[in-house]
């Protein structure tokens, strides 16, 4: 484990994070740092804002999150982790450009299907090329959960933005695919098939530190914000229930590799994790 101090020691003079010689060159490893402080309640320490400051001076280019501080480098999925991040930290207005980026760019389709299409010119070609396509006639989920789950939070902090045909076409999406499900009926694959994982589903395993993979807790907590019916949710919520330990907590599953992060628990089938129990129960799920 790694404590608050220890990640401390490890920043960088520019508030950044990682081993990279560029500074523009570690904007992943800051935002999963940055990540780790805030969600692990270690909202106090000086090395948050100061990794903010610097995100936010490196990494919003043209509005979008970009990975290395460059056009080409922007991602809709670390545009939608660096907005929630912002809103989550309290800094709705550095936030703003990232959430616009969102409602103008950010296509919502799914098996065949478009939800929404932004009118206007794309952002970018290689969007439709990179890590298997961003923005193709298939959306990647790594990057709509993030995206629609900033509108979200910017909404419920009081942010005026234009988000109401996003919302509702993710709505449609998630109750169409019962939101794990693909188009085969299956649990859909996310992040890669490995041998470890030859369903390519251990996504959805609660996990912290954070990284740029969603688990089923972010995928549950979207889909009771934009209120998505019940029935539609049965197969996730039967899932994380399974995972419920006896005295009725919920254990952390799920484990990232990520170098600089606060981590305040273990990896543990059976024992409680504060973080995982907390983020369950804010569901609310009854």
């Amino acid at each position: 484990m790694t404590s608050v101090s220890e990640l401390e020691h490890r920043q960088h003079r520019d508030g950044s994070f990682g081993a990279r010689p560029d500074a523009a060159g570690r904007v992943v490893s800051t935002i999963f740092a940055a990540r780790s402080l805030l969600e692990g309640g270690a909202t106090d320490s000086p090395a948050l804002p100061a990794a903010l400051d610097y995100l936010t001076a490196t990494a919003i280019i043209d509005g979008g999150g970009s990975i290395d501080g460059t056009r080409n480098g922007v991602l809709p999925c670390y545009t939608g982790m660096l907005a929630n991040l912002l809103v989550s930290a309290g800094r709705l207005d550095d936030a703003r450009p990232l959430l616009e980026w969102i409602v103008k760019y950010q296509p919502i389709t799914f098996g065949g299907m478009v939800y929404l299409q932004p009118s206007g010119p794309g952002w970018g070609e290689y969007l439709h090329r990179r890590y298997g396509g961003c923005m193709r006639s298939t959306t990647c989920m790594l990057g709509l959960v993030p995206t629609i789950s900033a509108l979200v939070a910017a909404r419920a902090a009081g942010v005026d933005i234009a988000a109401d045909a996003h919302l509702d076409a993710m709505r449609r999406l998630l109750i169409d695919r019962h939101l794990m499900i693909g188009r085969s009926g299956a649990v859909m694959p996310l992040s890669g098939r490995t041998t470890n994982d030859p369903t390519g589903t251990r996504w959805l395993l609660p996990a912290f530190p954070r990284d740029y993979v969603i688990d089923l807790i972010d995928l549950l907590s979207l889909a009771v914000a934009l209120d998505v019916p019940r029935e539609a949710m049965q197969e996730a919520r039967e899932l994380l229930e399974s995972w419920r330990l006896p005295d009725g907590t919920w254990p952390m599953l799920g484990k990232r590799r990520i170098l600089d992060a606060y981590r305040p628990e273990s990896v543990s089938s059976r024992q409680p994790s504060a973080i995982i129990t907390a983020r369950v129960r804010a569901l609310e799920l009854g």
